[in-house]
């Protein structure tokens, strides 16, 4: 304890997860979530939040969590106290971690063993990080996809989560959900505020960014793990979405990416 009769300013959580389906969680600390390695899925208020190595999600206590890990992780998060984390505005956000933010968050585990002492070093260092991930809060990432209100839109999402790697119509999604095409178009941008091909295209560039910094894969092999026949067109959607070309993206990752 940092004070007499206070709890600690930050908690570890360190450990590795294995495939699972679907877990809902709650936590009555703020929360950020970080996959050191591999990807998840998180759903909250009706958005799902893609977790990868260069991003974090931010929960606020008390939300509830329905989580999806396809592969195995480790999984590296913080959880804060709520009564002495600096006042903010209480919304789920993804955020990008810098090098530094990465590398603490990393230096963290240190503190993750049951039993561990957080002494006043440890206590000075979690507030530090605390100014850090509220300063990317000011700028959060757009690694998260709308699920929709209603069963027609969000299965409609849910299938081109689905079916994003290959070429896709939306009038194929409708007529599987009995729909038409023309109905289904003006229901996703009323529910979610964004077209379908918007939707399609950042799905397609979130599992891009993945692939461009979990794998080897060169980048006209990414374009078309993803659904991209055209590596133009995949180099303009991830522009589009990410600021920077493919090639940029994954240059600055591993330079970044201390050792």
């Amino acid at each position: 304890m940092s004070r007499s009769g206070e709890s600690p300013f930050g908690r570890c959580v360190f450990r590795e997860f294995s495939k699972t389906d679907s877990t809902t969680l709650c936590f009555s600390d703020h929360y950020l979530a970080y996959c050191a390695s591999g990807s998840m899925r998180l759903e909250i208020d009706s958005r799902y939040f893609f977790l990868q190595p260069t991003k974090a999600v931010w929960i606020p206590a008390g939300k509830q969590v329905t989580t999806q890990i396809p592969t195995s992780i480790t999984c590296c998060s913080i959880l804060f106290d709520t009564t002495r984390f600096p006042e903010h505005d209480l919304l789920v956000k993804t955020i990008d971690l810098t090098p530094l933010a990465r590398h603490m968050i990393l230096h963290c585990r240190r503190w993750s063993v049951e039993g561990c002492i957080i002494d006043k070093a440890a206590e000075s260092f979690y507030e530090v990080l605390a100014s850090i991930v509220i300063e990317q809060m000011d700028a959060p990432t757009s690694d998260w996809i709308p699920r929709g209100q209603s069963m027609l839109v969000s299965r409609a999402v849910d299938l081109t989560i689905e079916q994003h790697t290959k070429p896709v119509e939306l009038a194929e999604i409708a007529v599987e959900l009995a729909s038409s095409e023309r109905t289904l178009s003006r229901r996703i941008v009323d529910e979610t505020g964004m077209r379908w091909s918007e939707l399609l295209r950042r799905i397609r560039i979130i599992a891009a960014r993945e692939l461009l910094t979990c794998s080897e894969l060169q980048i006209t092999a990414v374009a078309n793990a993803v659904g991209y026949s055209s590596q133009s067109a995949f180099n303009k959607a991830f522009k589009l979405e990410s600021g920077l070309t493919p090639g940029k993206f994954r240059e600055q990752f591993k330079s970044s990416n201390w050792s």
